[in-house]
């Protein structure tokens, strides 16, 4: 019974959109955004868990594609291309003598940072409202799903004498961080996640804010291993996210309406 009523449901819809004039347009966007790595994992200094946060910074450009069907319910379709970057601030890492037996000072003090940059394709599907509230003006209400793809991600770890300020290229006895060849080991390419936003349109222009909240855990099992965190632990904080929000402004450069 419940396939009947839904398949009716789905038949009704689809026969309502052929009938509806249906308009379309096409334009373009650019904007801020801000991929945010999350995990929540114990600390290695009280035990407690705490929540800790990889921002990633840049552009987002994009081609859009909107169908509008009945008193202001769409669709809103775009393709992005996304750059991204962090650099840190310097930490403190103490090398302890017995690590290497007379090569360091007990405990001495070096500083790192590192730098990621990360080159993302998403491909967004938004449900979305349009309310007019002025001639031509209109405020929109959006949902829906998101796929990302990492095309590239590239990171450096910078390591320096906390005295001196003189750069080392490498401490040999610490690896921090990951780089280029360890992204397929720690961090998954793909993401799937759902959003929800809001906008303001006016004639062809547009601003609109989303924020999507990752479906998919981004870290691998080599990652928690690493981390000595236990991967198909079912307690839901110590499960990775990958979160992103955006700002974008956009124009319309077509649309079957004009």
């Amino acid at each position: 019974m419940k396939k009947i009523v839904l398949s009716a449901l789905l038949l009704m819809i689809s026969w309502t959109m052929m009938k509806a004039e249906v308009s379309h347009a096409i334009g373009l966007q650019v904007g801020f955004e801000r991929q945010l790595y999350m995990l929540n994992s114990p600390s290695a200094k009280d035990g407690k868990t705490h929540l800790n946060k990889e921002p990633l910074n840049g552009a987002k450009l994009g081609f859009v594609y909107e169908a509008t069907f009945i008193k202001g319910f769409g669709l809103y379709t775009a393709l992005n291309y996304s750059f991204t970057g962090h650099t840190s601030n310097w930490g403190v890492i103490e090398v302890p003598d017995k690590v290497v037996p007379g090569q360091y000072h007990p405990s001495y003090q070096y500083e790192y940072k590192y730098k990621a940059e990360a080159h993302t394709l998403d491909l967004n599907l938004e449900f979305q409202y349009k309310f007019e509230i002025a001639g031509n003006t209109y405020l929109t209400l959006l949902t829906g799903p998101s796929a990302q793809f990492i095309a590239k991600y590239d990171a450096k770890d910078f390591f320096r004498d906390k005295i001196s300020g003189q750069e080392i290229e490498k401490l040999p006895i610490y690896v921090i961080g990951y780089n280029a060849d360890e992204m397929e080991k720690y961090y998954k390419r793909w993401n799937v996640s759902w959003g929800i936003g809001a906008g303001f349109q006016y004639d062809r222009y547009y601003l609109r804010f989303t924020y999507n909240f990752g479906l998919v855990n981004p870290y691998t099992k080599d990652a928690f291993k690493e981390m000595d965190i236990p991967y198909d632990c079912e307690d839901r904080l110590t499960r990775g996210r990958l979160d992103d929000w955006s700002i974008r402004l956009g124009v319309f450069l077509w649309s079957s309406d004009k």
